[in-house]
């Protein structure tokens, strides 16, 4: 399935490393900041057709992914929950809560994505049984 992604790498060395060809090494560096959309592989790499053939394979800490514009993520009794990835910060998620005439109800906020990561699999993630010995 595709999804949109934000090239974000930070160090290029592991990638010169991998690489044996300086023009494919361009195009990484050419790719980095910008959105694309992209094959989510099973281990999380993720593989971005720039041409007929050229591609970039990009591990899980190399990319961001992106919502680009404003997604009803729910509903909070008669509000409307939407988020949408922070033009700001890539780590980062805004919300917004709208009544039902589609007024924010109050300004935008936005969270690190290991934020809402965290939340969510302490409040909804599966329990741990503890090891008990008879």
């Amino acid at each position: 399935m595709k999804k949109r992604i934000k090239v974000t790498i930070t160090d290029f060395e592991p990638i010169k490393q991998n690489l044996n060809d300086p023009e494919e090494l361009s195009l990484y560096e050419a790719a980095n900041g910008n959105t694309y959309d992209a094959e989510i592989e099973h281990d999380g790499y993720a593989v971005v057709d720039l041409s007929e053939d050229n591609y970039l394979e990009l591990a899980p800490t190399e990319y961001q992914l992106m919502i680009e514009e404003w997604t009803n993520a729910g509903k909070i009794g008669d509000l409307t929950l939407q988020t949408k990835s922070d033009p700001a910060d890539d780590k980062a998620l805004l919300y917004r809560m709208l009544d039902e005439a589609g007024n924010e109800t109050k300004a935008p906020v936005s969270l690190p994505k290991q934020v809402v990561e965290q939340v969510s699999k302490t409040w909804f993630g599966k329990k741990q049984k503890a090891d008990v010995d008879a």
